[in-house]
C-alpha cells in the first residue's frame, strides 16, 4: 500500500541543496501537489512552491523558508541547511539554533497551505465549496485482495489534515459486511454501527499517544489513519460476490489510489471507471476503461483532485 507523506518530503527537501530539480522529481506528493498537467515545467513548479510560500500569513515565516529551502537570493546555490540558517539568522540576529526552532510552525502552516490549494498560481481549483469543512485529505489507499474469486480482505489507508477545532473522530461507510480492525500501531480505535438500508459506518475515534482514552484531533494537525477489513463470515467471501470496488469521497482527496490485487485465478477483463453516481458504475467493460494486471495482478486507478460524492474505481469480470 503506498503511503507517501507530503510533510516528510517537505523535511527532506529543505536539506542538503533544498529546492532544485534533481531533487523535487524524487518527491513524488509534491511534485503531483504543485502539478497542473504533465507539461508542468520544473520552473512552473518551482512558482508554485514560491506562491504558496509567499501566501503565508506572517511574512517573517515566508522569509524563513525561501532562505530554508534555497530559494531566496541570499541563499540560492548554498549547498548546505546549516549554512542557509545561518545566513538567515545573520540577517535577523538570531543563532542557528534558533531559526531551526522556527521551522517546524513554518512548515506546517505551508503544509496546510499546500493541501488546501489556497495560494495564487495554486493549480487545485476547486469548483464546489468544501464539503463540511471538515478535513481534507491528503493522500488515500485501498487495497483489495481477491483469492481465487473471494475477497480476502480490504486495506485501507487515509492521512488527512484536519480543517477544525476539535475533531473527535472521522466516519468510513461501506455497503458490505465485515469486521474492521485498525492499525495496532496507529491512534485510532473503531466503534462500527450499521445504518438502515445504507450498510454500515465505522467511526474512527483518535485516542491519545498512551492509548489510554479518546482525545480530540486538533486544527492544522495531519494524522494517519490505517486499517484492514476481512469477512466477517464464509457467505460475505463467497465466490463471485464482489465484482468492483470504488470510493466516493465527501471530502476533497489530492491524491487517492485504488488498487484490486488477485490471488490465483485472474479476471477475463478488469476495467476502471471515475466520478459516476452509484447507478452509473459499470458492470460491462464496454462502458469504462479497460486495464491491464501488472506481473502481480494488481489493477491500479490513480486520481488527483477528487471530491463531491461521485463514486471512482476498478470493476471485473470472471467470464471469458
Amino acid at each position: 500500500m503506498e503511503a507517501d507523506s507530503l510533510r516528510h518530503y517537505l523535511d527532506w527537501l529543505r536539506k542538503n541543496e533544498g529546492f532544485i530539480q534533481r531533487r523535487i522529481t524524487r518527491t513524488s506528493v509534491l511534485d503531483r501537489v504543485l502539478r497542473g498537467t504533465e507539461e508542468d515545467t520544473y520552473e512552473r513548479l518551482k512558482n508554485r512552491f514560491i506562491s504558496a510560500i509567499h501566501s503565508l500569513d506572517d511574512e517573517r515565516e515566508a522569509e524563513l523558508l525561501l532562505d530554508v529551502f534555497a530559494l531566496s537570493e541570499a541563499t540560492a546555490g548554498v549547498p548546505r541547511l546549516q549554512e542557509r540558517r545561518r545566513i538567515h539568522g545573520a540577517a535577523i540576529n538570531r543563532g542557528i539554533d534558533s531559526v531551526a526552532s522556527r521551522e517546524r510552525a513554518a512548515l506546517d502552516h505551508l503544509h496546510s497551505r499546500l493541501v488546501a490549494g489556497t495560494y495564487a498560481q495554486s493549480p487545485l481549483v476547486l469548483h464546489v465549496p468544501e464539503m463540511h469543512g471538515g478535513i481534507i485529505y491528503e493522500h488515500t489507499s485501498t487495497l483489495i485482495i481477491v483469492e481465487n474469486r473471494k475477497w480476502r480482505e480490504t486495506r485501507e489507508y487515509y492521512r488527512f489534515a484536519n480543517m477544525i477545532d476539535d475533531l473527535e473522530y472521522v466516519t468510513v461507510t461501506r455497503s458490505y459486511p465485515g469486521i474492521v480492525y485498525p492499525d495496532e500501531r496507529g491512534d485510532f480505535k473503531v466503534n462500527t454501527r450499521p445504518v438502515a438500508g445504507a450498510g454500515w459506518n465505522d467511526h474512527f475515534w483518535h485516542i491519545n499517544e498512551a492509548h489510554t482514552k479518546t482525545e480530540p484531533m486538533k486544527r492544522a494537525e495531519v494524522y494517519d489513519l490505517k486499517f484492514r477489513i476481512e469477512p466477517g463470515s464464509a457467505e460475505a467471501a463467497r465466490a463471485d460476490a464482489l465484482k468492483l470496488g470504488s470510493r466516493a469521497f465527501h471530502h476533497r482527496a489530492l491524491l487517492a489510489s485504488i488498487q484490486v490485487g488477485f490471488i490465483g485465478e485472474k479476471p477475463a477483463s478488469v476495467w476502471a471507471f471515475e466520478r459516476v453516481s452509484p447507478y452509473a458504475r459499470p458492470l460491462h467493460p464496454a462502458e469504462g476503461d479497460l486495464m491491464v494486471l501488472d506481473d502481480r495482478g494488481v489493477a491500479t486507478l490513480r486520481l488527483r483532485d477528487v471530491y463531491g460524492g461521485l463514486f471512482s474505481g476498478v470493476a471485473w469480470d470472471w467470464r471469458g
